[in-house]
């Protein structure tokens, strides 16, 4: 009898388990469906991403690029301004007034040439901040 009933509790478990086998398998592939749309999805968010950060990146590298060239422009205006100077200076030392006015003038003239470089620099730095597009 004993074994009557384990045999019968087998063989329904059997059934059970053969009844239930191809739901199972249709829920481990529906599973892996799943994943595989989600990976996916990340992988090209991710890529979105990356091309939005790497033109973000080549904007701010035009940009210092562009801040260093117009330094180096401020450098040299100051250097030749120096070397105004002191050639008026070794050539026409009673000439010292109208020297000191006439680089004076030219400072001026480089100061209101930086404040105008400064406000392109401010104008371009918000164009491309509206341009680029930021990741979320």
């Amino acid at each position: 009898m004993l074994n009557v009933l384990f045999g019968t509790g087998m063989a329904g478990a059997l059934a059970v388990w053969l009844k239930t086998r191809p739901k199972m398998r249709e829920v481990n592939l529906t599973a892996d469906e799943k994943l595989r749309e989600d990976l996916l999805q990340r992988v090209a968010k991710l890529e979105a991403d990356a091309a939005a950060n790497a033109l973000i990146r080549e904007n701010e590298r035009a940009r210092h690029e562009a801040e260093l060239a117009i330094m180096r422009h401020r450098v040299n205006n100051s250097d030749q301004c120096l070397d105004a100077l002191l050639l008026l200076l070794k050539t026409s030392p009673e000439k010292v007034d109208q020297a000191v006015h006439h680089i004076e003038a030219m400072r001026a003239r480089q100061k209101e040439e930086i404040a105008l470089e400064k406000g392109a620099q401010a104008g371009a730095k918000v164009a491309t901040t509206a341009a680029v597009v930021v990741p979320t």
